[in-house]
């Protein structure tokens, strides 16, 4: 055998090998230096809980401004990472723009954006919704935040530094055995009834 066909044979077989060990391993590694794609210790403990399959469904498919499908892959990337740490997690990307309706009866309100292309503004509606079905409980979270911002990207980048602490809340919550209970007492000058209806 000469020398080339040699070296090609040993370059094919190390280049299937590689990619035999890729399939079967996932690391991702996070070089940030506030180490914001590595999961905290909570989390971890929080997805060691989840022992029966844990369905996420998040609504961020379909056609919408391109600076939030930097929150879809964030969002994906999250979630991949949960499930290469617990595999009972199912996640699942669904486009809204059929299922509207239903979204909205569900609670989970549409955001209209203001978008700027080619010079000219539009306007966008999205859903940036996630369901999490764990048994018989469902629960939804929002991945935009709420608080005033001074401007879009700076509302986009707030909901891409919430995504763990969002996700691992609805998961610890949604699979805890036991509910805890809250009491309040009344007739000692505590608030009206009507400022403590939202808590």
């Amino acid at each position: 055998m000469n020398k080339k066909l040699k070296n090609s044979l040993f370059l094919i077989i190390g280049l299937i090998a590689i990619n035999v060990i890729n399939q079967s391993f996932y690391q991702r590694f996070d070089l940030t230096q506030d180490q914001r794609y590595t999961l905290s210790e909570t989390t971890k403990t929080i997805l060691s809980k989840v022992d029966k399959p844990l369905f996420i469904t998040v609504y961020l498919e379909g056609d919408f401004p391109s600076e939030f499908k930097r929150l879809q892959v964030e969002t994906l990337q999250y979630l991949e990472e949960l499930v290469a740490k617990n595999s009972n997690i199912i996640i699942n990307f669904e486009n809204p723009d059929e299922q509207r309706e239903d979204l909205i009866k569900r609670g989970m309100m549409p955001s209209q954006l203001t978008v700027e292309e080619e010079g000219k503004l539009s306007e966008a509606i999205i859903f940036p919704w996630a369901e999490i079905n764990f048994g018989y409980q469902t629960k939804t979270i929002s991945l935009l935040p709420t608080a005033i911002v001074a401007s879009q990207e700076e509302q986009l980048q707030k909901a891409i530094e919430n995504l763990e602490y969002s996700f691992s809340n609805a998961i610890s919550s949604i699979t805890q055995k036991e509910q805890k209970t809250i009491a309040f007492l009344s007739g000692n000058g505590q608030l009206a009834d009507i400022y403590l209806i939202s808590f």
